[in-house]
């Protein structure tokens, strides 16, 4: 809790810089956000990624949000994937008519005791808002935040690198609280990271079991 204090105290005393050009008084800009490289491959078919994470840039701004409490960053992270992944111009996937649902990928209990927040909520928050003034063409759309749940703590993935081992450590650590109301409902996940898509594959499981129609994710960075 103190760290976290030490570091909203630093951010109101000392004046903002874009992490990519060093413009004052924005954490990171637009003109820079359009500079961060797209992934190189695709990956797996339903896991779209808005930027590649080995830059500098992105993966700074991504851990300084995870790790660091720079809370600012989830906008503009929500906004590159509005930008790559949602906008007309630039879709990478195309959405019927029916009702879609945002749906963050949730940190154990001890995990966000521990950090205080969720990264994925963050930016799922601000994804939707920024869907809804945009030129999707999406009807219905909302953001559940406490429907999918992490059913115990398990070891971080970033000290997993095999894929296998990585779907193993997390098998059967999702949750769901009130099914019903994603019964028959497309599910858009979101993240931060995806490395090997173990966490997605989890919790897209889960989910479909529960009753979801279709499922999608979403992240800020490939890696």
């Amino acid at each position: 809790m103190m760290e976290s204090f030490i570091h909203r105290l630093l951010n109101f005393l000392l004046p903002q810089k874009c992490l990519g050009c060093n413009k004052k008084q924005v954490i990171l800009c637009r003109e820079c956000l359009k500079t961060l490289p797209l992934p190189d491959s695709e990956g797996p078919r339903n896991i779209f990624a808005a930027a590649h994470y080995d830059y500098e840039i992105t993966r700074r701004a991504v851990w300084l949000l995870k790790y660091r409490g720079i809370k600012q960053l989830a906008e503009p992270l929500a906004e590159l994937i509005n930008t790559r992944c949602f906008s007309v111009k630039h879709r990478v996937f195309y959405f019927d008519k029916s009702e879609w649902i945002i749906i963050p990928i949730p940190l154990s209990s001890k995990r966000l005791r521990e950090r205080g927040y969720n990264q994925a909520e963050l930016i799922a928050k601000h994804l939707l808002d920024k869907i809804k003034t945009s030129d999707v063409e999406i009807k219905n759309i909302g953001c559940l935040t406490d429907v999918l749940y992490k059913k115990f703590h398990t070891e971080s993935q970033v000290n997993v690198k095999d894929r296998e081992k990585r779907l193993k450590n997390l098998k059967g650590s999702f949750g769901i609280k009130n099914p019903e109301l994603i019964k028959n409902k497309n599910i858009i996940l979101i993240d931060d990271v995806s490395t090997t898509g173990a966490t997605i594959s989890e919790a897209e499981k889960t989910l479909l079991k529960a009753g979801a129609k279709k499922i999608i994710a979403m992240v800020v960075a490939k890696g």
